[in-house]
């Protein structure tokens, strides 16, 4: 009998990798993904968004925009860098003739590496290019010199790697296996640039391998091709570099319908410190391409400017209980809830013992009668350290004031950080699932500046948060709105990390 259901459990197995290929692509993933993409609405058009740039300034997005106007025209636009800040959204003044592309920053982001094509007879010439960077605009641009450079190719990509030692290039040479192939070139000790080399058959195929990124650790490289077998076009993968000639890499792996789509998906990077990966798609998108955000978890950590790889539970498999308790009285509430990774969704009962399936952190998604719908994520890294973990709910008794933790606000602005929608969407079920339920919405901005324009900028906040859940269906007679500016921090710690915290929106429980 044993063997009979040893049989039939590994015939399941079996069942759910065929209808779940994401799994099997998932398992080494160096990022985790949680949620749903979201647009980036500051800086998407009906035009097409590209060629994504990040800097160490998490408010500053650069990209490319080509001012296309007619779906059906196969005519030359031409294509501009943008720089996005805070809520400005400004184009860099270069030549409007040409098609131009961000490559990066150099010298502790001093200088500005760009490409710059043209058409010339019946082909384009590709220029890179180098300018100072000063107080977000371009000063003294001159010719970046790499021998042998020469791209016979309409399009060009390009990333440096973090230590700035090594540019990664989309082109067409005179090697190039297919159309566009990734090659790469090395910083000479005498500053000069080596002539790009290919990166292989590991990584190149007879179709187009576009828009490298290097990650953290110099080791982790994303690109888009449309040459491998895929969920659409162009999917988004990667690989790792297994030694220093740039030549051997471990094979390339999909990183999955949470990023890709039957449509097209490139311009794929992070920043592991703020916890958000941007890339484009032109699925669902307001034109013909359009940047997405994600949040992400990173294996590629920060340590006192040194890279670390965090250590896991060597026994993933460990039985650990969850309680979920009131956060008045701390008291145990009995309820159902779902456990979700990026591929498995389990529903547990009380008394909330549950396994943990594999090296991922795990997202508990609470939802209780009576209660504030919640979400919380698990680090397995943590579970070494603890056997019972406690989760708090908040009820929604009348007059209880109940923060919505991930709803943030850029500094000065009405804009959520990305991610902030997961509480709202959290909240928009709590109100469609309580018809009674009424609230006032209650806006914050830091402590500091000027409190008649915080007290303002609170009340606009509130504005953009009640916009939000009317779009999502909600009556707006059921939503109240009050800014209390600055006068009610979270936290008084100066540093801006801790100040952010006080940008934010919570709602008190008037009836139910």
């Amino acid at each position: 009998m044993k063997g009979f259901l040893d049989m039939h459990l590994i015939q399941l197995l079996f069942l759910f990798v065929l209808l779940n290929p994401s799994f099997l692509m998932a398992q080494d993933e160096p990022i985790i993904f949680y949620g749903d993409s979201e647009q980036v609405p500051q800086v998407n058009s009906p035009a097409d968004e590209s060629g994504l740039l990040l800097s160490k300034n998490p408010e500053l997005l650069i990209y490319s925009r080509t001012h296309n106007r007619d779906k059906s025209s196969s005519a030359f636009m031409p294509t501009d860098i943008w720089v996005a800040e805070g809520t400005s959204n400004r184009i860099l003044d270069l030549d409007s003739k040409s098609i131009h592309t961000a490559v990066g920053f150099l010298n502790q982001n001093q200088t500005f590496v760009y490409a710059s094509l043209r058409e010339q007879g019946a082909g384009y010439q590709t220029q890179l290019m180098i300018a100072d960077w000063l107080d977000g605009n371009l000063a003294n641009s001159r010719s970046f010199e790499m021998k042998y450079f020469k791209n016979k190719s309409p399009y060009f990509s390009a990333a440096f790697s973090p230590d700035g030692k090594h540019m990664v290039m989309s082109m067409e040479a005179n090697v190039t296996m297919g159309v566009e192939d990734l090659y790469v070139s090395h910083v000479q000790e005498n500053g000069d640039w080596s002539p790009p080399m290919t990166l292989g058959y590991d990584i190149n195929t007879r179709a187009q391998e576009l828009t490298p990124f290097i990650a953290h650790d110099n080791e982790t490289l994303f690109f888009a091709t449309n040459g491998r077998d895929g969920w659409g076009s162009f999917d988004i993968y990667y690989a790792k570099r297994l030694d220093d000639t740039w030549q051997k890499w471990s094979a390339p792996i999909n990183l999955g319908s949470k990023i890709n789509t039957s449509g097209a998906e490139m311009s794929f990077g992070f920043l592991d410190e703020i916890a958000v990966a941007y890339y484009t798609s032109n699925t669902k998108s307001d034109g013909y391409g359009d940047i997405r955000s994600i949040r992400i978890d990173s294996d590629l950590k920060y340590v006192k400017d040194t890279l670390v790889r965090p250590q896991l539970p060597e026994t993933p498999l460990n039985q650990k209980i969850v309680l979920v308790l009131n956060a008045e009285n701390e008291k145990m509430v009995v309820g159902v809830f779902d456990i979700k990774t990026d591929s498995l969704s389990l529903r547990v009962e009380n008394p909330f013992l549950w396994k943990a399936l594999r090296f991922s952190d795990l997202e508990l998604s609470i939802n209780i009668d009576g209660f504030m719908n919640a979400s919380q994520l698990l680090p397995l890294s943590e579970w070494s350290e603890q056997d019972t973990i406690k989760v708090f709910v908040e009820p929604l008794t009348v007059g209880n004031n109940i923060k919505l933790k991930e709803v943030l606000f850029y500094k000065g602005t009405d804009k959520m950080i990305e991610g902030s929608t997961r509480s709202l969407d959290l909240l928009v079920n709590v109100l469609k699932s309580n018809p009674s339920l009424k609230i006032e919405l209650r806006g914050h901005t830091d402590n500091v500046g000027n409190p008649a324009l915080n007290q303002i900028l609170s009340e606009d906040r509130v504005a953009a948060v009640k916009k939000y859940l009317i779009q999502a269906g909600i009556v707006a007679n059921r939503l109240r709105g009050k800014g209390l500016g600055g006068s009610e921090p979270l936290t008084k710690e100066p540093s801006e990390a801790y100040r952010s915290l006080n940008r934010r929106v919570e709602f008190l429980v008037i009836e139910n």
